[in-house]
């Protein structure tokens, strides 16, 4: 006989042991008490004050009052689990005062403690004392020392009639900066280059006459490949006349299955001799800072001719290696990264580095790690010799 069996399903109902504990905020109207046993350590353009904390149940954050300029206030909080706070700003080197203030959770404000401290010297103006500016190709090129790695931008003004007209601004916060500002007139001028901070603190400025020297792009045209020993081959049609073709659309690219050779190189003449200033190149559309996209490279140039297979006989021009701005890992790309890359790469060459005319480029890093190649077009500038 068949059963029929019939299974009930009854809900099952988990309840905790023991209900959380919250705190309970209760809202007042009395003070917490005001920190003790503050300490100073001044540093550039600023100070780190630390103090004990009042043992206030409901305190909230301590808050640091200050005018770091004329007309400009700071309210700087930090919460109740740190026990310093830093003040930031300062254009000098005078001393200043400081109100440090207990904050609770119902809002109320402990008195103040004020505190004088001395900035030590704002980070622009040490910076300042590094800055070189040069005659470059085209323009000026900048250099300057920040160890300390502060945000802070570097501006370079040019005097037309009787004012200064910007020019220029570099944003940066690495240890070694440099800048180079192009497409200006070999005529002798009259520059203003000086450093700023977030909170417009400025430098001093450095003034200085400078001529621009003449840049050309060198003519695609006249480019001819090479194929020397130890030169890698070309994979899928993507050959090395393409690098200088004139389009973005069609390029380079290197078999790694073929010889096995790391780095991978290639070779080709510019048709003329001439003093290399800086070359652009254009990465693989799609594959940026990925795949065969070169991370680091080195140029290396001759002008003996009967000897091209020899390194010996070869210079090295420049050592490169690529920026990806966002810092993201292999694999994720931001629009600023894309931005970085849309007019190609440019990378400068050092101003005393000798005309050649034959030029073999070292392929050494990819940004994927692949031991490949793909560039899609190069582009030379520089003065070419007659």
């Amino acid at each position: 006989m068949k059963k029929n069996i019939f299974i009930i399903l009854l809900p099952v109902v988990f309840f905790a042991c023991q209900a959380e504990e919250r705190p309970e905020i209760i809202m007042d109207n009395i003070p917490p008490a005001s920190v003790t046993d503050v300490q100073v350590r001044n540093t550039p353009g600023g100070a780190v004050l630390k103090y004990q904390l009042p043992d206030d149940e409901d305190l909230l954050y301590v808050k640091a009052l200050y005018s770091w300029k004329e007309g400009h206030q700071a309210d700087v909080k930090t919460s109740m689990y740190n026990d310093s706070i830093v003040i930031e700003g300062f254009g000098d080197e005078d001393e200043h005062e400081v109100q440090l203030v207990a904050v609770d959770r119902s809002k109320n404000e402990s008195a103040p403690v004020q505190v004088t401290i001395k900035p030590l010297e704002p980070l622009v103006f040490a910076i300042r004392k590094t800055l070189k500016v040069y005659s470059d190709f085209g323009g000026v090129h900048l250099y300057w020392e920040n160890p300390d790695r502060a945000n802070i931008s570097v501006i370079i003004e040019k005097k037309d009639l009787d004012e200064y007209i910007p020019v220029e601004t570099f944003y940066s916060s690495v240890v070694a900066g440099e800048g180079v500002s192009r497409g200006m007139d070999t005529i002798s001028c009259d520059f203003r280059v000086y450093v700023q901070d977030r909170w417009e603190n400025q430098s001093a400025p450095l003034d200085t006459i400078l001529t621009p020297l003449f840049e050309a792009k060198f003519d695609r045209t006249k480019f001819q490949a090479m194929y020397l020993d130890g030169d890698e081959p070309s994979a899928w049609g993507w050959v090395l006349p393409n690098l200088f073709d004139g389009s973005t659309g069609s390029g380079f690219h290197t078999d790694p299955g073929t010889t096995g050779n790391w780095p991978h190189v290639f070779s080709f003449d510019m048709g003329v001799k001439g003093k290399i200033s800086r070359i652009i190149l254009w990465p693989r559309s799609g594959y940026y800072y990925f795949h065969g996209h070169v991370k680091h490279f080195d140029l290396w140039g001759t002008n003996d001719a009967g000897n091209l297979n020899d390194w010996n006989s070869y210079v090295k021009l420049v050592d490169c290696v690529g920026i990806k701005p966002s810092g993201l890992p292999v694999g994720s790309v931001s629009d600023e990264d894309r931005e970085h890359l849309a007019g190609g790469e440019e990378f400068v060459f050092p101003i005393d580095a000798p005309p050649v005319r034959y030029l073999r480029y070292r392929a050494l890093e990819t940004w994927g790690g692949d031991h490949l190649l793909h560039i899609m077009e190069i582009e030379v500038y520089g003065s070419i010799e007659q």
